[in-house]
């Protein structure tokens, strides 16, 4: 399936750790050495230093990624938007369409460089020592690794004799947790490729990742030299002349109202970003859209069986989580489905009545009628509002070894008669965190997890209590998030 340019969305989600730490040289730094290397420190919630290092490192005869590797990228997270990441983590696509998204001419040429980029992107090594911040674990890791594990291109003739090709590239174990985790910065790509210079294409991934959905970033001048990255310039004369010619670029094309600079009590310098008005507004009102994180998972489940993401995001809004989950979950059931995606996109539209095992679903089918387009409601939801502050995280709890006993022993119980789908799903990341008396208390990482576990399986859990626990034995569930060992 082709993806034209105008059907995919402007803005898309880029894994966060990519969008902050150099990976890019765009700049001219370290050019001949194949070597990239950036420090940092970084200050704990316990006060703390942490020592950061990522080193990136070219593989022999490949070079560092540049300027045109960084708009392979972002391509590359357009079509992972529109197409959903899959399961395995390995992504299909044609070359053509690559270079529709990046807005280049189709010719050879062109596509020989997206091949050769595509391979720079598999060989090219990162080595993350508390850098690489890995959201499922909470923990910033330790480790080498690479933003592709495996590239795979194919051309092959057409039945016309036309030269056509089908290639595919597998995702970093790290970069599909981290994605999945939704630890994404969100990107305009329109008006990234807007932008003709590499440094300004590079300086607004990373000011519009470090501020935070804020006004305005100040950094220190060598730290964003080396973050960028730039050459090792000696003087902030020479790094300021290097960038003006990017901040210019943003302020022409309306990303920063201004740049200034300033000095500490030390003597450091700090460029301080400013942003306008209008883009503020413009990002803060797609945010206020945005989806919730109970719908989000659902969306990134529904996208991991291969729907794309405007279609996932439609099928959500129109029907609800709860429906469109109810056929994901099923979908493991039904035979000789070869299009998983549109088989779940026919389900969910048209309601599709099911023979599924009671354990499965618990409740009733009235749930999942289509919504009357006649029907009126008394109370409607509120509108969410932009200025109000981002739901506060998961309580952060701890695990009681005896409910950690006691709630293995009631999934061991259950396990034959859940999906085991719906097992890895809904049960991963939950945990024990009391049990007194007659009652085993449960975290599940998010209010969506908890309604849907009550719901369909509340039946089967209650009765495995029982059965371990004994007569009187009852099954809590809560919202929590686990807390992290101390290294």
């Amino acid at each position: 399936m082709s993806i034209r340019k105008e059907q995919t969305r402007n803005i898309v989600p880029a894994e966060g750790n990519f969008e902050e730490h150099p990976y890019f040289r765009v700049g001219d730094r370290n050019a001949g050495t194949g070597i990239m290397q950036f420090e940092n420190e970084l200050r704990t919630r316990d006060g703390n230093v942490m020592q950061q290092s990522w080193v990136v490192r070219a593989a022999h005869g490949r070079g560092l990624p540049g300027r045109y590797d960084q708009d392979v990228y972002v391509a590359l997270m357009q079509l992972i938007d529109a197409k959903g990441l899959p399961e395995d983590g390995w992504v299909s696509f044609s070359v053509y369409e690559l270079v529709e998204l990046m807005g280049k001419r189709h010719s050879g040429r062109e596509y020989g460089q997206v091949r050769e980029s595509l391979q720079r992107l598999a060989t090219t090594s990162v080595e993350s020592k508390n850098a690489f911040y890995h959201k499922g674990r909470k923990a910033y890791i330790s480790d080498t690794f690479s933003l592709l594990t495996d590239v795979k291109l194919a051309e092959y003739e057409g039945i016309a004799g036309e030269r056509k090709d089908r290639n595919r590239v597998h995702l970093s174990q790290y970069f599909v947790d981290s994605y999945r985790a939704n630890y994404l910065k969100h990107i305009d790509a329109g008006f990234y490729f807007s932008l003709s210079s590499p440094i300004a294409k590079r300086l607004y991934r990373l000011v519009d990742k470090k501020r935070g959905g804020r006004r305005g970033w100040e950094v220190e001048l060598f730290s964003l030299k080396s973050r960028i990255p730039l050459s090792d310039y000696k003087y902030v004369s020479k790094v300021k002349e290097k960038l003006a010619p990017a901040h210019e670029e943003l302020i022409v094309k309306g990303f920063l109202k201004g740049v200034s600079y300033r000095k500490n009590d030390g003597g450091q310098e700090y460029a301080v970003y400013e942003i306008t008005e209008d883009f503020h507004v413009r990002r803060a009102t797609i945010a206020s859209r945005s989806l919730n994180a109970d719908e989000l998972f659902c969306v990134q489940r529904v996208q991991a069986e291969g729907m794309a993401r405007e279609t996932a995001e439609e099928l959500v809004a129109t029907h609800g989580a709860a429906r469109v989950m109810h056929y994901v979950e099923a979908l493991p059931h039904q035979k000789n489905i070869r299009n998983p995606a549109g088989w779940l996109r026919k389900a969910i539209e048209n309601n599709y009545e099911l023979d599924m095992p009671p354990a499965l679903f618990g409740a009733s089918q009235d749930e999942f009628l289509p919504h009357s387009p006649d029907a009126h409601y008394l109370e409607a939801a509120p509108e969410p509002d932009p200025a109000e502050d981002p739901a506060p995280p998961p309580e952060l709890l701890q695990p009681d070894p005896s409910a950690e006993e006691a709630w293995g022993l009631v999934v061991s119980e259950v396990q034959d008669r859940i999906d085991v789908s719906s097992l890895r799903v809904w049960f991963e990341g939950s945990f024990g965190t009391s049990l007194e008396g007659h009652t085993v208390t449960v975290a599940v990482p998010n209010s969506f997890a908890k309604e849907y576990i009550e719901s369909r399986f509340g039946d089967v859990l209650e009765e495995a209590v029982v059965s371990r626990l004994g007569e009187g034995a009852r099954l809590e569930i809560i919202v929590g998030e686990r807390v992290r060992d101390s290294a």
